[in-house]
């Protein structure tokens, strides 16, 4: 099977990020991207046996599930890309990545490395000022 653009720009995303081992992160979570979809930025979420992840697009901002089973991963949230405001990290005992958002509820998740969650901040910040991924 020829993995499609959004596994494809998924894995690249992904593998940006200091990974635990979870297959699902990498072989389900695809399954909910549009096929032409292109992933900007990943952030897993905490370790553990069914994981969340953070993934920006240039359409919408996600938050998927892994849960095993048949289909293999769960939309938990989502955001349309123009409604997103901003973006914030609190590092600390309770660490917290939250994405701002005009239409629905704060998009919140626990990252699973805090380098990773400074990461993906920063460039979800530069990806909001100036509509590009810093170089």
């Amino acid at each position: 099977m020829v993995p499609t653009p959004a596994a494809m720009s998924y894995g690249t995303a992904l593998s940006r990020n200091e990974l635990f081992s979870s297959p699902g992160l990498q072989r389900d979570v695809p399954r909910i991207l549009d096929s032409e979809e292109e992933v900007l930025l990943a952030l897993p979420g905490v370790a553990g046996r069914y994981p969340l992840v953070m993934i920006a697009t240039a359409q919408r901002l996600l938050v998927a599930q892994v849960t095993g089973g048949v289909k293999g991963v769960r939309l938990k949230k989502e955001a349309s890309a123009r409604s997103i405001t901003g973006i914030s990290y609190r590092p600390g005992l309770f660490t917290r990545v939250r994405v701002h958002s005009s239409e629905t509820h704060d998009i919140r998740m626990v990252p699973n490395r805090k380098v990773d969650a400074e990461r993906f901040t920063r460039e979800f910040d530069s990806l909001l000022r100036t509509g590009h991924l810093p170089r």
